[in-house]
């Protein structure tokens, strides 16, 4: 089954409100429909990763993990599950750099 990737590792087509409210982060250029809800007019990952440093996701970043995936913690989540899912997405993007496709925000896994 295709995945959708977004730019920090999430998987969008997991995503409840994927399709319905919101297609990706690529798609809708980093504006997912709950940014107004943390003040902000843009992803902070969409906008350093792709519009600062014109890379694809994170995983292309020498900087991965950084301070904005320890950041950015669902309020619900206890830190040692923010841990698990940021060690999550970080393996998640580093193998997409092992797959040599066409769009690789897209992964059958």
């Amino acid at each position: 089954m295709e995945k959708v990737i977004g730019v920090c590792g999430c998987i969008c087509s997991d995503c409840r409100i994927y399709e319905k409210e919101c297609k990706g982060c690529y798609a809708i250029e980093g504006k997912p429909c709950w940014l107004h809800e943390v003040g902000l007019e843009i992803c902070d990952f969409y906008e350093c990763c792709v519009l600062d440093k014109g890379l694809e996701h994170c995983g292309q970043c020498k900087e991965i993990p950084c301070d904005k995936f320890w950041k950015n913690k669902n309020p619900a989540w206890t830190e040692e599950q923010h841990k698990k899912i940021v060690e999550e997405r970080v393996a998640l993007l580093k193998r997409l750099l092992s797959y040599n496709i066409v769009d690789s925000n897209k992964l059958d896994i």
